[in-house]
């Protein structure tokens, strides 16, 4: 199959996957739903199916949140197979932004979470000693951003420069990519210094630049970047919705 036709068949299956994420209707219908059982009971009849598959409402609150990690990374492990070979490394790299405020806690020399070592990606780097986690950096797919921080950088800054160091050079498809990177510049830029109600109005923009993103530059990599990013804070909100059912029961059960 040649690059057109790859790139067809991808933007077929983003079509269809982008037409299965939760609409606000299905957002406020499970926001109704009261305790963690009934809204996974809800969730699994729902598009929200396959993110909410294995969870149990007895599971702790790291537990779930690392499921939602591990579906993402396979999720972008499959959209990034549907692209050409040249290709499917741009959206692999995508994986570590949500690791990014997490990364900078721990390149910072603070405790490691005991819920690390249950993270297969992130275990190498739950060691109490800086040195040794910073060497556990430097050797993993994370140098760029050990390095970053050591020269007082920004990771988020940091990601971006590495994420379009691995764009292969293309004319057709620079324009989307290149749109992407200004928006998450700004984003990036934008959300280091500024008050909630700005934050969100930050991340309004982002969204709304993403799913123009995706429209505009069907039939190329930037589509199915901006898709993951939707996905994302998709993902974002499933997973405050748990997390507030879950943390409520509990500080009901008096375990906190």
């Amino acid at each position: 199959m040649n690059s057109s036709a790859r790139f067809a068949y991808a933007q077929a299956r983003l079509q269809a996957r982008h037409g299965m994420r939760p609409t606000e209707l299905l957002w406020r219908r499970l926001a109704s739903t009261g305790d963690l059982a009934g809204f996974l009971q809800q969730a699994q009849h729902t598009t929200l199916r396959p993110w909410v598959l294995g969870m149990q409402a007895t599971q702790t609150s790291h537990t779930l949140e690392l499921s939602l990690r591990q579906h993402y990374r396979r999720y972008i492990d499959e959209v990034a197979s549907w692209l050409p070979e040249n290709w499917d490394n741009v959206v692999r790299s995508t994986k570590r932004l949500p690791d990014l405020p997490l990364l900078q806690y721990l390149l910072r020399g603070e405790p490691a979470p005991p819920w690390l070592l249950e993270d297969a990606e992130l275990r190498p780097f739950a060691t109490e000693n800086l040195a040794t986690r910073l060497e556990a950096m430097h050797n993993s797919d994370c140098d760029y951003l050990a390095t970053a921080a050591q020269h007082g950088d920004p990771l988020g800054l940091a990601w971006l420069e590495h994420w379009q160091g691995q764009w292969p050079a293309s004319r057709r498809f620079a324009g989307g990519l290149a749109f992407l990177a200004r928006l998450l510049r700004r984003y990036l830029q934008e959300a280091r210094a500024v008050h909630v109600s700005a934050g969100n109005c930050s991340r309004q923009h982002l969204v709304s630049g993403l799913m123009h993103a995706f429209r505009r530059y069907s039939f190329e990599p930037a589509a199915a970047c901006a898709h993951l990013g939707l996905v994302a804070f998709d993902l974002e909100r499933l997973r405050g919705e748990l997390l507030q059912r879950r943390l409520f029961a509990e500080t009901a059960g008096g375990r906190v």
